[in-house]
């Protein structure tokens, strides 16, 4: 998946020539990273690359970053795949609505250390960070595990989860679709990621009042920012 410095240049040279919104991938790991386009309106010139797991996906070096510029009604995702070929967190971004870029960050299908947010890193209107995602989710995860890790003994032994040999502390955090409710609570209402991890309402579901599912959707709904005059958003992999 080495990307000869030759590629990159011309990548950004074709993609300089158009015009619009920008997406940037910025790669801080020792070692190439991959990921997937998604794309549900419109695909812009998302250039692929290489494949991950036999999709065809973008690759990035180490240390390097790429733009690429999709259409403005491009709504989709950029999905970080790990060394081992599973799925990380989905960064989802929407340019439809003219001066506002609405995102997120999803990790209901894998846990990635990253953020997505406006290049200039602005505040949000109500004075809270613009990012999403977590550039460390096994500290944060660990931050609250001596207090939750009762609530979690019978998941020791599966992956979503994995202690020190002590106990006292994590050494891995994991997700999937299967993950069991509780799981799920652990990440985002106990830790509280800075990401969705329960789908949300999105489908029109109901649930019943006071329940824990009930909490979760509520609180994916929560997890979309908007940032008005800016169409120039930063995914940084950690």
């Amino acid at each position: 998946m080495h990307l000869t410095p030759s590629l990159f240049f011309l990548t950004s040279l074709l993609t300089l020539t158009l015009a619009g919104p920008v997406v940037r991938v910025h790669n801080t790991k020792t070692h190439p990273i991959c990921l997937t386009v998604e794309t549900s309106a419109g695909f812009g010139s998302f250039p692929t690359n290489t494949n991950c797991g036999g999709l065809a996906a973008i690759g990035i070096d180490a240390m390097q970053t790429a733009a690429f510029y999709p259409s403005d009604n491009w709504n989709g995702a950029i999905s970080d795949f790990t060394n081992a070929g599973t799925p990380g967190t989905r960064f989802e971004i929407n340019f439809s609505v003219p001066g506002q870029t609405w995102y997120n960050a999803d990790m209901e299908f894998g846990i990635t250390s990253g953020t997505l947010g406006p290049t200039d890193n602005r505040r949000m209107s109500n004075g809270k960070s613009s990012l999403v995602g977590e550039a460390d989710p096994l500290a944060k995860a660990n931050s609250v595990w001596a207090s939750e890790k009762s609530k979690l003994q019978d998941q020791l032994s599966r992956k979503y989860v994995t202690p020190s040999q002590d106990g006292n502390s994590l050494v891995n955090v994991y997700m999937d679709k299967d993950a069991p409710e509780k799981v799920v609570a652990f990440f985002q209402l106990a830790a509280n990621f800075n990401a969705y991890i329960h789908h949300g309402s999105v489908l029109g579901a109901s649930w019943a009042v006071g329940s824990m599912t009930g909490k979760l959707k509520q609180v994916a709904d929560t997890h979309t920012g908007k940032v008005d005059g800016t169409n120039d958003m930063t995914i940084t992999i950690y």
